[in-house]
């Protein structure tokens, strides 16, 4: 067995640390010893100590699980436990949803709640219809924020309750913090290698490519020397326990910063000097072969950078953090009969006041719920609607990349009683809208559909004169989308007349939703008429059926195939584009977002996505289309069924395997090729862009291979662990009709 050991090093002029291989944790390439590096202060006496007490740990290899680390506290110095069992602790992944629920559960049509998830495009207006439905005071607080860019970057779970205010907030772990701190620490050094301007890579340092995550709400924004300003405190007067940032002092620490990450370039261009056409791959060479594991000043900054952002938690005054043992907060949860204790709190868990940068959390929040006795500011009823509120990330820009909706969303359908579509009247339904609609329809979600267009006071036109034009302009481009949508995706064109029929009666037009103080008559008729329709949906309605038996769908389940090998046709087309492996309407996408997205399925833990590249969500998207269209076609009925209860038994067919699907695809994409993710990954330098392409490819053709005549282990195992998905949900239907015969 190898052996391990630390080593006492410099970090700094006058500062210590300590690097070792860690015998447990893999690296980046696969393999057993992750290079550990950390600060251990300027004292070097008390720096040998701690080197001393971690080689004894590392001789004994009875202490190398995590279910040792309370032994170990025992047996080593505090600081020596923290360094070698912290980086274990990835592994444990916490359910931040769960997290929420066991401090706020939430309620269902059982307790006489609707829940109600909001869907949109990036900038549609759905915060600002949760401004109307909450009753936001923009007086008092900007919450939820809203912007011209994109501003939810995490779950948001509201909940109208009568009684206390409550809150609790759920992080991401540090583990993902300091990777999403390297890559923001890359960007701004791929910058300074070419030689950018300190403005540029600036930039590049405070906005993550993602833009989910933003040093600048911990930093500070970085200001040119000659643009250089300080808050105007006679006109932004506010009484506050937390006064504004210093701004001096977030541009010292980001100069300092900023000038480590130019040395570090300097440094890379004299060791290595970049030379060649392909300058990017050279440069990322350099940065994973040299950068990353043999500079010192690299980890320093990244620990530094991770530092501060634990200082800014220091702005929370009420309620208390559940912490992991290495500090890192957990969550955060609330109680108080004080409304503002919990929602003010949230300008720091949620806000984007630009005056509050570097004081900021939201980069590293990961889900936010709320209860308390919200209603609309033009409420009369005493009781709040019992309604449940949730709010996700917008689904991106319009773009025909986006094929699909993330599993996390996905995955959420089963537990709601609403789906709810908020676009924009003025330009409606666009290429991201009717993914959302058919994302829902192959999910079993047709019923709980409702659109909400706002902006409806911008729809104008010479040929309209009144409301009632400019909802027929809208419902007709609503309609021919609808229509549009059976081509395009080779839709049941009997799902889409329903589609069309059930939509007519849920559709909603909210003309100025920005006015928060004096709501317009017209707008609180419609959100009226649109809770009333929202409270209805926690009423489930029991289908009848002759004889108190309940039909159930028969089929020939060697059809199947089709829908495998159509799904494969439609994913290949999709991501052999992306890659740039065959011509596809879909773009080549550039070589660092395809290995960015390698990162995260080879690195990242339950993470099958980057930015707007999203295969997982993209094949589970396409195999539920085509299963659907499956579903929605059997040979028989065990016995004979109106036509218009047909839809529900389908519907709910389909709901019940959606989320097995996501499990089934997850599982063949991400667990199953793990290794090869690696592989994938850790091509490097000038030429690594094909192979790269090529392993994934290889990946792809493994989870969606296409069914053959003769067995195939992969397409037979894919059409059999299909198969029994819908076995099993229609076995379920039989059980549950036999319980209610009991």
């Amino acid at each position: 067995m190898a052996s391990y050991s630390a080593r006492l090093t410099k970090s700094g002029v006058n500062s210590w640390a300590v690097e070792f291989r860690h015998p447990i944790l893999k690296d980046r390439e696969g393999k057993q010893g992750r290079k550990i590096r950390r600060g251990l202060g300027t004292n070097q006496d008390e720096a040998q100590n701690v080197v001393n007490d971690l080689n004894r740990l590392l001789a004994d290899d009875t202490f190398w699980s995590l279910n040792e680390r309370n032994r170990a506290l025992s047996n080593f110095m505090p600081r020596v436990v923290e360094i070698f069992y912290d980086q274990m602790e990835e592994d444990i992944l916490t359910d931040s949803w769960e997290l929420r629920d066991s401090k706020i559960k939430l309620p269902n049509n059982i307790d006489g709640y609707s829940r109600v998830m909001l869907l949109g495009t990036t900038g549609a207006g759905k915060t600002t219809v949760i401004r109307q439905l909450i009753g936001t005071d923009p007086d008092e607080i900007s919450f939820p924020a809203i912007s011209a860019s994109r501003t939810t970057t995490c779950n948001t779970e509201y909940v109208f309750s009568e009684g206390s205010w409550k809150g609790v907030v759920t992080f991401i772990s540090q583990a993902q913090t300091i990777k999403l701190i390297e890559e923001s620490v890359w960007e701004a050094f791929r910058r300074a290698i070419i030689g950018e301007d300190v403005k540029n890579v600036a930039k590049a340092l405070l906005s993550h490519p993602e833009q989910r995550f933003r040093l600048s709400y911990f930093l500070g924004q970085y200001r040119s020397t000659g643009r250089r300003s300080s808050i105007n405190k006679e006109n932004h007067q506010e009484v506050l326990e937390i006064p504004y940032p210093d701004q001096l002092e977030l541009q010292t620490e980001l100069d300092y910063i900023i000038n480590e990450i130019k040395q570090l370039a300097d440094e890379a261009r004299n060791e290595f000097p970049p030379d060649g056409d392909n300058i990017d791959e050279i440069i990322d060479l350099l940065y994973e072969v040299w950068v990353r594991e043999d500079t010192e000043r690299f980890n320093d900054l990244v620990q530094h950078i991770l530092r501060l952002i634990k200082n800014r938690f220091g702005v929370i005054k009420f309620g208390a953090f559940q912490r992991d043992n290495r500090g890192w907060p957990i969550y955060w949860y609330h109680e108080s009969e004080d409304k503002w204790e919990v929602i003010k709190m949230m300008r720091w868990f949620a806000g984007n006041e630009g005056r509050r940068f570097g004081q900021l959390l939201a980069p590293v929040v990961n889900g936010v719920r709320l209860q308390g006795p919200f209603k609309p500011s033009w409420w009369t009823n005493d009781d709040s609607p019992q309604l449940v509120l949730i709010d996700g990330e917008g689904i991106g820009h319009d773009s025909n990349i986006t094929t699909s909706i993330p599993m996390e969303v996905t995955n959420r359908f089963k537990e709601t009683d609403a789906v709810v579509l908020v676009d924009n009247a003025s330009q409606p339904m666009l290429d991201i809208p009717k993914v959302i609609l058919r994302e829902a329809i192959s999910r079993g979600q047709l019923e709980k559909l409702m659109v909400v267009y706002t902006r409806f006071d911008q729809v104008e036109g010479s040929n309209m004169i009144d409301d009632e034009d400019r909802i027929d302009h809208v419902m007709g481009i609503q309609t021919g989308a609808i229509e549009a949508m059976q081509e395009a995706y080779n839709l049941n064109s009997k799902l889409i007349r329903q589609l069309r029929d059930h939509l007519y009666n849920f559709t909603f037009f909210f003309p100025n939703t920005n006015e928060l103080q004096n709501t317009p008559d017209e707008l609180k008729e419609e959100m009226d008429r649109f809770i009333e329709s929202l409270c209805s949906k926690s009423i489930k309605e029991e289908l009848q059926f002759p004889n108190e038996s309940k039909a159930i769908p028969e089929y020939d389940f060697g059809r199947l195939v089709l829908a495998i090998n159509e799904t494969e046709d439609l994913f290949m087309q999709k991501w052999l584009g992306l890659l740039g492996l065959r011509p596809s309407q879909f773009p080549k996408q550039h070589w660092m977002r395809i290995k960015a997205l390698s990162n995260r399925l080879a690195n990242w833990p339950n993470i099958v996505e980057y930015n707007d590249l999203k295969p997982a969500s993209d094949l589970s998207s396409y195999l539920m289309q085509r299963i659907n269209e499956f579903i929605n076609a059997p040979k028989d009925w065990s016995i004979a069924v109106p036509e218009e209860s047909k839809l529900s038994i389908l519907q709910g067919l389909s709901e019940a395997i959606s989320n097995k699907i996501n499990q089934l695809v997850f599982k063949r994409i991400k667990i199953d090729n793990h290794p090869q993710w690696i592989i994938a990954f850790n091509y490097k330098g000038t030429g690594s862009t094909v192979p790269r392409a090529s392993e994934i490819r290889s990946i792809f053709e493994k989870a969606i291979p296409k069914s053959r005549i003769i067995y195939d282990s992969f397409s037979g195992d894919l059409l059999e662990e299909i198969k029994t998905i819908i076995e099993d949900a229609i076995e379920a239907i039989k059980e549950e009709e036999a319980s209610s015969a009991i």
